[in-house]
């Protein structure tokens, strides 16, 4: 293994928990932006994803139980970064896909996926570098 082969991120996690507080997403994105450039991804791709971390975040916080984290976990490739992001919920809530934060959330994410998982909502994004897609 050549020490180029030792930096590269494939299989790294990285997990962040934070209060379910708008004021402390901004230690997500920068986080996100961070990693997105440790896989290698485009500064166009680093800033979508910054800004997919930030609308998932916003779908979740509202229903966040009081009081309960809010946990996101980043899985790093080259050329990709899929961040899970999730809060313990009372009830099973569902993000509302006919709002904006919802339709900017696909327009700059490679794929989104929402899932109901043990009393969490779950809200996983992908950024995938374009050359590294095909």
């Amino acid at each position: 293994m050549t020490s180029t082969d030792k930096e590269r991120p494939d299989g790294d996690t990285v997990e962040v928990r934070i209060p379910a507080a708008v004021v402390y997403v901004s230690t997500l994105r920068l986080t996100a932006a961070s990693l997105a450039a440790r896989c290698d991804l485009t500064i166009d791709d680093i800033e979508d994803l910054r800004l997919a971390v930030d609308e998932a975040c916003a779908l979740l916080l509202p229903h966040a139980r009081e009081g309960s984290p809010l946990d996101a976990r980043f899985e790093l490739a080259m050329g990709r970064l899929a961040v899970e992001t999730s809060v313990r919920t009372d009830d099973a809530a569902e993000p509302d896909r006919n709002g904006f934060a919802w339709t900017v959330l696909g327009a700059l994410a490679s794929s989104v996926q929402v899932r109901q998982e043990a009393g969490r909502l779950v809200i996983v994004v992908t950024k995938s570098r374009e050359a590294a897609a095909t």
